[in-house]
């Protein structure tokens, strides 16, 4: 690696994991106060307090990655500027691009590992923020331990689609029973409905209800009704128990199956297909402001001052996560296409970004 370049990326990191802490402090602050009422209300221990703020952190850090790759551009040249190193590069010789080359690259490892957090890290933290505060603050019962559920709607080990009216954990009863089977290529295969199912002797008893099966084109080619039949199912009774994952607590696998599930039962699915875009998107946010920052940092004369450096930063910040967030409401509503909701802001301010990188080399 070459002088140049370790000292670029130095300059860059420096005011980069600056920028991530600073951030991370001030939305933790503007947190803790809109939670005040929360609080106030239950008076958690300092310890409880400090585990809820502790997983909030994860969740909105993938956001304010992206912004800080701008500080860290604009900021590292600005020092360079003043110290009339900027100058000197541009006297011996150096263009825009050979600092725009390990920039680029150290922002596509940033994306990498930002992705990587949103996928093992976030998922954790904000089903852990969801038990601290619905279990250790406002004191409701354990989820897992809640032994009756309604209107259970999940997919199953091997595929299978359960729609339940109730299900008794004490008596292992269900009642108004849906299951839909399917085939690797998500043709319907078979549907069992009964009124209720018990499970008994480690199998399930379905009352009353009927078993269809159908082919390829979807037409039916069996009807069996009965009053009483025992039909081998993968799940037992504690499945059904499990409290269902909020979007931002699944990962990308999880998140894609629960689509798929969405889809099959012809509910909604804009959130959830606009929340999994966002985790692509967000990360990949670092390159864009990178690509952006590079023109602006490249202009920057001696005493431009910090002023004008956080006025620049803080202006993209706001047009781009203000954009990120406009799109994500018109994905969520169904206006616009989720993935161009999620996507076109990172599109514009990459295109933005690549002209003036190019206009500045000129």
């Amino acid at each position: 690696m070459k002088v140049l370049t370790r000292y670029v990326l130095g300059e860059f990191l420096k005011p980069f994991l600056l920028s991530v802490a600073a951030f991370s402090v001030i939305v933790l602050v503007v947190q803790i106060f809109n939670d005040m009422h929360l609080l106030m209300e239950f008076k958690p221990g300092i310890g409880v307090t400090l585990k809820y703020f502790f997983f909030y952190i994860p969740g909105f850090m993938v956001q304010i990655i992206p912004i800080s790759c701008l500080f860290g551009i604009i900021f590292s040249f600005g020092g360079l500027s003043k110290g009339n190193e900027l100058i000197a590069m541009r006297s011996g010789g150096v263009d825009i691009y050979l600092l725009a080359v390990p920039l680029f690259f150290a922002g596509a490892a940033i994306c990498v590992l930002s992705l990587c957090f949103s996928e093992f890290v976030v998922p954790y933290s904000e089903t852990q923020k969801h038990h601290t505060v619905w279990v250790q603050i406002s004191h409701h019962p354990e989820e897992s331990a809640d032994l009756n559920r309604q209107n259970i709607s999940m997919v199953g080990a091997e595929g299978q689609i359960y729609h339940i009216g109730s299900f008794d954990g004490s008596t292992n009863v269900m009642t108004d029973v849906l299951v839909l089977s399917f085939d690797s290529g998500n043709h319907l295969i078979g549907r069992l409905d009964a009124r209720s199912a018990k499970y008994e002797n480690n199998q399930w008893v379905f009352f009353e209800g009927y078993q269809r099966s159908f082919d390829d084109t979807g037409a039916e080619i069996a009807d069996l009704g009965f009053d009483r039949m025992a039909i081998p199912i993968p799940e037992k009774p504690g499945d059904f128990l499990k409290a269902q994952k909020e979007p931002g607590q699944l990962n990308m696998v999880e998140l894609a199956s629960y689509i798929r599930q969405l889809k099959r039962n012809g509910s909604d699915y804009h959130k959830e297909l606009v929340t999994l875009y966002l985790k692509f998107a967000f990360p990949f946010g670092c390159i864009i402001m990178v690509v952006l920052g590079l023109p602006f940092g490249w202009s920057m004369r001696k005493y431009a001052g910090i002023i004008a450096s956080v006025g620049i930063c803080l202006l993209v910040a706001f047009a781009y996560i203000g954009g990120m967030q406009i799109g994500q409401h018109l994905g969520e509503s169904g206006m616009v296409s989720p993935f161009f909701s999620v996507w076109i802001a990172n599109v514009i301010f990459g295109i933005v970004g690549l002209v003036l990188l190019v206009s500045k080399n000129r």
